[in-house]
């Protein structure tokens, strides 16, 4: 019988381990996005956290619009920035 409970207990702990690690894998993904500069074949280009990509586009958070032109300053990027992947150039990983 403590043979037998012995190796539930062992059982219910690694299941729950599973389970927490599953639970948490996203977030602790998202927490560990990596910092980048887009570059688009215009020569604009954008800094902030690479969130998510996809075949089509990229996903930037805390972004930034770099100066380029005429336009003088850089410029915060309100939300998420998306930016589709035929206009880019290059996607330079900082850090």
């Amino acid at each position: 019988m403590t043979l037998a409970l012995i190796v539930v207990s062992v059982l219910a702990a690694a299941l729950a381990g599973v389970l927490w690690h599953r639970s948490t894998h996203g977030l602790l993904r998202q927490r560990q996005a990596r910092k980048v500069i887009v570059t688009l074949k215009s020569g604009e280009a954008f800094d902030g956290l690479l969130f998510a990509t996809d075949a089509d586009a990229l996903v930037l958070r805390e972004a930034t619009a770099l100066a380029y032109g005429r336009q003088q300053e850089n410029v915060i990027v309100e939300g998420e920035a998306l930016i589709l992947r035929a206009p880019v150039a290059y996607v330079q990983v900082l850090g």
